[in-house]
């Protein structure tokens, strides 16, 4: 009996300084505080059943004022921002284990490409659109309805067709002022996409050999990359992106691996796909903001993920 009770003990230390060596690191999307109760859900979740720390980024929440600080703000500004928090807490931990949820997929991603010699093990993305959105949401489109030059337009009896909304994205000012624009990938306006500054570059569609070789080294450092979405999805478009499929201008889905980012190898997912180091967790019957807090989500899709890096 004595022996049993000292090899627990001794196991259960163990255990708990594997969780202290790791630390997750959750991004909170668009229109969204860190503080909203499916991301405090989630971090309840997480730290009861396997005792590792979520840390939840305060930052860019919201529609918070002023506007450069919320998560309406372009994410060539959030990004780097966002980064110098997360190394501070990385810097804590052996292995960090990248949570983003819609928008902050987005962000996580971009963090992870331009952060050499990073410590993230595992990024886990969550509902987000990490080929980009093809289409504009209902909720999406109000917003752009109500921006101020769109607006002026409007009063000076302009009128803004279907077509004119699908471009309006592109628009430099725009890009300028909503984070959604930044990765708007119309598949039948492709060229004009490539004229924007951050989805392109974030996927080595664009930019010099250098920065290209080095966002595919930091994506290739990933021990595993763990996708989570669902077809009843009501806001990525198409849900696909989700798993890093997209739509083509005949509105036909690609499944990823038929991709140009997979097929060429752009930033590292074939290479990743290549050592197993993918999984993909499809759950249906979830709306877009159901995700981040669904028990079969948690259970089944981001449990399995953590248990994963706290056994290696």
């Amino acid at each position: 009996m004595l022996v049993c009770l000292i090899l627990i003990a001794i196991l259960g230390s163990v255990t708990g300084l594997e969780a202290d060596k790791v630390g997750i690191v959750h991004m909170h999307g668009f229109w969204q505080a860190f503080d909203e109760q499916h991301h405090l859900d989630f971090k309840d979740f997480v730290e009861e059943k396997t005792g590792v720390k979520v840390h939840l980024i305060d930052a860019f929440n919201d529609l918070a004022m002023p506007p450069a600080e919320s998560s309406i703000t372009p994410l060539n500004v959030q990004v780097p921002e966002i980064l110098k928090m997360v190394k501070n807490i990385a810097a804590q931990y052996d292995k960090i284990i990248a949570v983003g949820f819609s928008q902050g997929g987005v962000i996580w991603r971009a963090m992870i490409e331009s952060w050499d010699n990073h410590n993230v093990d595992t990024f886990i993305s969550i509902a987000a659109p990490q080929s980009g959105q093809a289409g504009i949401p209902p909720k999406y489109l109000a917003s752009l309805r109500n921006l101020p030059f769109v607006k002026m337009a409007q009063s000076q009896g302009k009128t803004m067709s279907e077509a004119d909304m699908k471009l309006l994205p592109y628009d430099p000012r725009v890009q300028q002022v909503f984070a959604p624009s930044n990765y708007y990938r119309n598949p039948a306006t492709y060229q004009l996409y490539l004229t924007t500054d951050f989805f392109p570059k974030l996927n080595n569609e664009v930019g010099n050999k250098k920065e290209k070789r080095k966002q595919k080294n930091n994506f290739e450092r990933l021990r595993k990359l763990v996708l989570i979405g669902g077809p009843d999805e009501e806001t990525i478009v198409p849900w696909q992106s989700e798993m890093f499929g997209f739509i083509s201008a005949d509105q036909n889905i690609i499944p990823m691996k038929k991709t140009k980012f997979y097929k060429k190898n752009l930033f590292g997912l074939k290479t990743l796909d290549k050592k197993n180091a993918i999984t993909k967790c499809i759950k249906g019957g979830l709306k877009h903001n159901d995700f981040p807090n669904s028990s079969e989500v948690l259970n089944d899709c981001v449990l399995p993920a953590i248990q994963d890096v706290l056994s290696g």
